[in-house]
């Protein structure tokens, strides 16, 4: 991965490139940006300037080794989870063939993404112990190649307090010629010994533009590259999703149309409470990572239907697969009621991620929803 192949943020690049032309490096560095960015691209990008501009000879070598990530000097720490091959104490080499896959197929993927490709989808992946006992013993050892060791940490906000602590004693007397890239979309749940250590780096979203331009390079029409690109809340990974139409998506759509459906029934029939008593059920039983998709697709449906209830049909990318008949439904989504609909939303996802149990926050979500619905 270049530069020039990541879309967007040209400023970010062209100082990262100054600092790695200039030697000027610091040893902890923090990029963060939104889902669907490019920030584990960014950070691979300037791993690679960093390990390949010191290189007097085999420039080519180095660059060939960084595109398949395979340069014995650069490592990757990711969140992971035992599955029916790893059973116990996993941690990111046990899964180093899988992640080359996910980055060669979905440079943009999320985390989701990520999960459902090792296949933990239905647990919640993190950065521990032993992950950071298995750092400390590889950065023991001399460069391979001469030069720099890079550490590239994605969705370092995985990381418990015993990984944490572990690798601050590492960043703050840090092996001679060693770069720390940790890479995050909320570094908020960073812990603040550990930010107060690094040079942070903020992404933006990707505009419009550029993800629409993106998407006519990779070879869809016009049409779609526009609907997608609108749709996409400056992430790629989205944009491309829905360019896609992903089986994610296609489950999100039964769940979310089963569930507005039931909703609006329980006005005139109360008995109607039952189905969506069993919708939480069903719901509660998926994974906390498919089940925070959800929360976030589900907000993004109601923001198109705002969209097309003030009548800007020409910039929403929604479009159902079934008979649901999506403009009479955004008449009952508006200003009355978005910004609730939104707070419960976000409320639901904080939950999840907390813990919480996951049939009484649907439960709750749902009875909220068969109120806010009517609201306008």
């Amino acid at each position: 991965m270049l530069f020039r192949d990541i879309l967007g943020n040209e400023p970010v690049k062209k100082e990262l490139l100054r600092t790695s032309l200039s030697g000027r490096i610091s040893h902890s560095q923090l990029i963060s940006g939104p889902e669907g960015s490019g920030a584990l691209l960014m950070a691979i990008a300037y791993a690679r300037e960093i390990l390949c501009g010191a290189q007097l000879k085999n420039v080519s070598a180095c660059n060939i080794k960084v595109s398949g990530l395979k340069h014995p000097d650069l490592h990757f720490i990711y969140p992971v989870a035992n599955n029916p091959e790893i059973k116990s104490r996993a941690i990111s080499s046990n899964f180093l063939t899988s992640w080359r896959e996910f980055l060669n197929n979905a440079p943009y993927g999320s985390l989701f993404d990520w999960y459902t490709h090792i296949g933990i989808e239905n647990k919640q992946g993190k950065i521990g112990k032993d992950e950071a006992e298995d750092l400390i013993k590889k950065l023991s050892l001399k460069p391979y190649e001469g030069g720099w060791k890079c550490v590239i940490i994605w969705m370092a906000e995985k990381m418990n307090s015993s990984a944490t602590n572990k690798l601050l004693k590492l960043i703050e007397e840090p092996p001679k010629k060693t770069l720390f890239l940790f890479v995050s979309e909320s570094p908020v749940l960073l812990m603040d010994t550990l930010l107060s250590r690094c040079q942070r780096i903020d992404l933006k979203k990707i505009s419009v533009h550029e993800i629409e331009k993106g998407l006519l390079n990779k070879g869809y029409s016009a049409e779609i590259s526009k609907q997608a690109a609108f749709g996409s809340d400056g992430n790629y990974n989205k944009a491309l999703s829905f360019a896609n139409r992903s089986e994610n998506d296609s489950l999100f759509e039964g769940w979310f149309q089963s569930w507005v459906r039931s909703a609006f029934k329980v006005k005139r029939d109360k008995e109607a409470v039952l189905e969506l008593v069993d919708w939480s059920k069903n719901v509660s039983k998926q994974g906390r990572e498919t089940q925070k998709s959800f929360i976030r697709y589900s907000l993004a449906i109601f923001r198109q239907a705002v969209l097309i209830n003030y009548g800007l049909d020409q910039i929403t990318s929604y479009r159902s697969s079934t008979d649901f008949d999506f403009q009479s439904f955004s008449k009952y989504i508006g200003g009355a009621n978005i910004e609730d609909l939104s707070i419960e939303l976000e409320k639901a996802h904080s939950q999840i991620q907390s813990n919480g149990n996951p049939n009484m926050v649907f439960s709750d979500l749902s009875l909220k929803l068969t109120r806010l619905i009517h609201k306008t």
